[in-house]
């Protein structure tokens, strides 16, 4: 009989909990306005990969909300060709910073994205100033 009532308040119980879980509502996200994640990858980009000539073509996700250990956060997924091994890096970011990576695993859904190339932008090159650094006069280098 005590195995009879001690079951009955076990399955009860467990009733009880569902209807909590059920109707329980995560705390509210706060507002993010979505940061230009290109850009900021682009510049963090010597810090998420120190050695760069090993990456091969690289390509970009969408950018999406997610939960961070650090609160509300983007996630972004590059895919890399490391030397025809095609790889997935998940990148988190919360305002312009980029707060967490790694390499993309199950729950970061990486591998269902959709990709487009992502080209790092090469430093500007300024054209050669005939000019610059000569001692010229300014009569003799226009715009001086």
């Amino acid at each position: 009989m005590r195995a009879y009532v001690l079951a009955l308040a076990v399955v009860l119980g467990g009733c009880s909990a569902s209807e909590l879980v059920q109707n329980w509502t995560p705390p509210a996200v706060a507002d993010l306005s979505q940061p230009n994640y290109r850009r900021i990858i682009a510049d963090s980009i010597k810090s998420i990969f120190p050695k760069q000539e090993t990456l091969g073509e690289m390509e970009i996700s969408g950018i999406r909300p997610v939960d961070h250990l650090k609160g509300a956060a983007w996630i972004v997924c590059l895919k890399l060709d490391a030397r025809g091994n095609p790889q997935h890096y998940a990148i988190f970011i919360q305002g312009d910073k980029v707060i967490d990576q790694r390499a993309g695993i199950v729950i970061d859904q990486c591998y269902k994205e959709t990709y487009t190339s992502f080209e790092l932008p090469t430093a500007a090159t300024k054209p050669p100033n005939a000019c610059a650094g000569t001692g010229s006069s300014p009569k003799a280098c226009p715009g001086r």
